[in-house]
């Protein structure tokens, strides 16, 4: 277990616990209620928590985030409202891209979250070039960008990590490595593990264990404290698992036979939960009653959110322009 010994950080993995709850919860519901067809489309994020979460721990709250469509658990704790991500997952009227946005497609300019792109690594040259924009203007805060392992084979990673690399940029490439691009395995699509990569740029690379919450914050707090102080990019290789489908879409059972079943000793909750008790900072009777808690949270937020509306179709033609053109304004009077 990585070290952990100031009460700051000890708060921080308590909060970061309910937090990977909540996440969990969320997904088990918004995957049962696409099932039931009260949802379109879902990429689920469980057996991912621990790595998310444990990065989010490093981070301060005015960095940016340039993330992928399985990053619920990074939202969350990082203080994203739950009825944002159910809104945007439903299109509904309170959604704030009003229906727009495919599900799972999120953004949160308050917290910092980007708008997230459905093609593979097309967020890591844009998180380049904000962080090379925060440089320039001598800020001291740092990005975050995150992608699965297969992005690591286009070329947008190429030139994200060269131009980071170059130019010594303050970014954090975190790796989400869970081993499936879809159904391609990690071994069919790249010749050298990932954290190798680095060492072609110039820049450090390291592997953690993705499952283990407190192993990846050590390493993102690290890779931030060189970022801060100017020395650069770092890449991070964090290994876990799919412990779901790729999407809703998805049957990970026609391509792959291993599994990790949720409470077994490679389940990052139960991970983190052990690393509560051996901290004495949570006992089994705390860890039930934040789950049961949680639950009704979930349920709750997520009845009240699908009683809510869908869009106007009017919005389909606001802020498309700064100002409406002739033919905008044309196409909603024929709707009107």
């Amino acid at each position: 277990m990585a070290e952990i010994t100031s009460q700051e950080e000890k708060q921080k993995l308590v909060k970061a616990y309910t937090a990977m709850v909540l996440s969990r919860t969320l997904d088990k519901k918004i995957v049962n209620a696409q099932r039931q067809g009260r949802v379109g489309f879902y990429t689920p994020t469980i057996g991912q928590e621990a790595l998310q979460i444990g990065a989010a721990m490093a981070l301060e709250e005015n960095d940016l985030i340039y993330g992928y469509y399985r990053d619920v658990p990074l939202m969350i704790s990082r203080g994203v409202p739950i009825d944002l991500i159910i809104n945007q997952i439903m299109g509904n009227s309170a959604d704030i891209s009003k229906g727009r946005q495919m599900p799972s497609h999120y953004g949160s300019r308050k917290h910092n979250f980007m708008s997230i792109q459905s093609p593979v690594a097309t967020n890591l040259p844009l998180a380049v070039g904000a962080a090379y924009s925060l440089k320039y203007r001598k800020k001291k805060n740092i990005v975050l960008t995150t992608f699965g392992e297969g992005s690591t084979s286009t070329p947008d990673f190429h030139a994200a990590m060269n131009m980071a690399a170059v130019y010594n940029l303050p970014v954090i490439f975190l790796c989400e490595n869970n081993g499936w691009a879809i159904s391609l395995p990690v071994e069919k699509q790249t010749k050298v593990d990932i954290w190798k990569k680095a060492d072609a740029y110039g820049m450090p690379g390291t592997r953690v264990n993705g499952n283990d919450i407190l192993e990846t914050y050590a390493a993102v707090r690290t890779a931030a404290k060189n970022a801060r102080e100017g020395k650069g990019p770092t890449l991070i290789d964090a290994i876990s698992f799919r412990m779901g489908p790729h999407s809703t879409s998805d049957d990970p059972t026609k391509y792959r036979s291993e599994s990790v079943p949720e409470g077994s000793e490679k389940d990052p909750l139960t991970i983190a939960e052990a690393a509560l008790k051996a901290l004495k900072l949570m006992d089994d009777k705390m860890l039930e009653s934040i789950k049961q808690k949680t639950v009704k949270i979930v349920d709750d937020k997520f009845d009240e959110c699908e009683k809510i509306p869908p869009p106007n179709p009017v919005t389909a033609f606001e802020q498309v322009y700064s100002e409406q053109t002739w033919m905008l304004k044309e196409e909603v009077g024929d709707i009107l």
